[in-house]
């Protein structure tokens, strides 16, 4: 059996080729293989170089590159139509999440025989910079849940958290329909898609785990702005629930 783990990548040198090594290196239960997918969302600076380094020195990794900056939804939807894997989990390529954890998700996902697994930045005591992301993250969870837990009987605490673990043919079959165009419109709308999807007339069996999170601040490179990629956030919780 096999995960793929995607890891969009814009501008981050500093940090990809760390990240990578540890995404390679933390243990699966035995019968899991990995599949590392990277792509590159036409960064400026050395990141393309350190990703094609490390697809020649390691048969896990399968670099691609976008023709021209498309954002990180879309960043992510072409790297999840490029896996294979019986479950697919978004890896960002900065160091704020510890790869080693997404083993968590995938245990219960195969304990519980779930489809989709959530990670949870606020089920553990884990550092806060910037509270206005805080709050607005908890906000955004709480209006996506209003009209998602009818349908699927889940509490989301963070609908915005990186970690999703989801079964792949289920992740590629939506992929191809995802349709926003922000940097972080992925979110909202694969867990509006994902809450309305049904297998023999079921919905998905969803699970959350904690997680730990390293937030960095803006000088180290984060991208997310608080007040306008929440508003937009909002409008896309509206627009893929209804």
């Amino acid at each position: 059996m096999r995960i793929s783990i995607i890891i969009p990548v814009y501008n981050e040198e500093k940090t990809l080729e760390e990240l990578v090594k540890k995404v390679l290196s933390f243990k699966l239960p035995q019968e899991f293989q990995k599949e590392i997918v990277v792509v590159n969302d036409g960064s400026k600076d050395k990141s393309w170089e350190i990703m094609q380094k490390l697809e020649k020195e390691n048969p896990e990794i399968k670099a691609i590159s976008n023709e021209k900056n498309m954002g990180k939804t879309q960043t992510v939807r072409n790297g999840i139509l490029e896996t294979t894997g019986d479950f697919v989990v978004i890896q960002d390529a900065d160091l704020e999440y510890i790869p080693s954890e997404i083993s968590d998700l995938l245990d219960l996902a195969l304990e519980k025989d779930l489809d989709v697994v959530y990670g949870n930045r606020f089920g553990k005591k884990n550092d806060v910079i910037y509270w206005q992301n805080y709050f607005g993250n908890k906000l955004l969870s709480f209006i996506s849940n209003i009209f998602t837990y009818p349908r699927i009987k889940t509490w989301i605490p963070d609908m915005e958290v990186c970690y999703k673990l989801i079964k792949g043919n289920i992740v590629r079959e939506i992929a191809q329909t995802i349709e926003s165009k922000s940097n972080f419109g992925f979110e909202p709308e694969i867990t509006a898609k994902l809450s309305k999807y049904k297998r023999d007339g079921k919905h998905l069996a969803f699970g959350i785990v904690p997680i730990s999170y390293y937030p960095r601040t803006i000088a180290d490179g984060k991208k997310m702005k608080a007040v306008k990629d929440g508003i937009r956030a909002l409008g896309e919780i509206v627009k893929f629930n209804i």
